[in-house]
This record gives structure tokens, sequence and C-alpha cells, in this order.
């Protein structure tokens, strides 16, 4: 279901947005080719994806998937069809919500805190971990 809010209330949205810094990637061109849609990143990492693996593009031909581009350097936009889709919020889908959690957690695991020193030399008075077992 597509949402719809007020002029007014879009460039409030916009002045807000203007003020905070921006942790978005960078997007300095896209373009729809032979069914995919290419993204180049101003970090020098490309990406491409099928358009149609997104709802807000299933139903839409290949005249509309023509007209796909960026609208500013953070969103991709197809404007026959009203859509404007976060660059970002793309890379999430394409990613996997999974994964970006289990890589969150590993590396969250890896930082070092004066808690995580403290157990561990606690542990280590104890003998430490048990030695593993052959089966």
């Amino acid at each position: 279901m597509k949402q719809t809010i007020s002029e007014k209330e879009f460039e409030r949205q916009l002045r807000e947005a203007s003020k905070k810094a921006i942790s978005e990637p960078d997007a300095i061109a896209v373009h729809y080719e032979n069914g995919k849609v290419f993204v180049e990143l101003a970090s020098g990492w490309n990406f491409d994806f099928n358009p149609r693996d997104f709802e807000e593009f299933a139903s839409a031909t290949e005249a509309d998937l023509e007209t796909i581009g960026l609208w500013g350097r953070y969103t991709l936009a197809c404007p026959n069809l009203d859509v404007h889709i976060g660059i970002g919020s793309i890379i999430l889908k394409l990613i996997g919500e999974k994964f970006l959690v289990s890589e969150l957690s590993r590396r969250r695991g890896q930082t070092k805190s004066k808690k995580k020193q403290n157990a561990s030399r606690a542990n280590g008075k104890l003998g430490g971990r048990p030695k593993k077992v052959a089966a």
C-alpha cells in the first residue's frame, strides 16, 4: 500500500534531513539494462539487482523500468511509477537481514572492554576454558 504525505510535510522532512549527517551510501550512477538495475556508488563499489524482486516494481513495464534513475545521491527513483527507494534499503534487502544481524553480532563480540577483560582474567584464574576432548 502506497503512503502519501502532504507537500508541507515533505518539505519539513527535507529540511530536518538536511540538518543531519548523511550515513547513506552515496550513488553516482544508476541505469536499467537487460532486466537488471546497475548502481555505481561513490565509494567505487558497484552492484546490480533484479527490480522484480522488489514489490514496488512487480507490475512495472520495461518502459517504466527504463526510466529508473537517481533522485539526489541517496535515492533510486522511477518517475513513471512514483517510486523512491533509498539505496541503503536496497542494499539491506540484497544482503539480507539475517546476515546483517549475525555480522553485527560478530563485530560486537570483538569489542574490547574493561568488563570483558575482567571476566577473562577471572575465568583464567579458575583454570580457563576446559580443554577440548577428542570424540
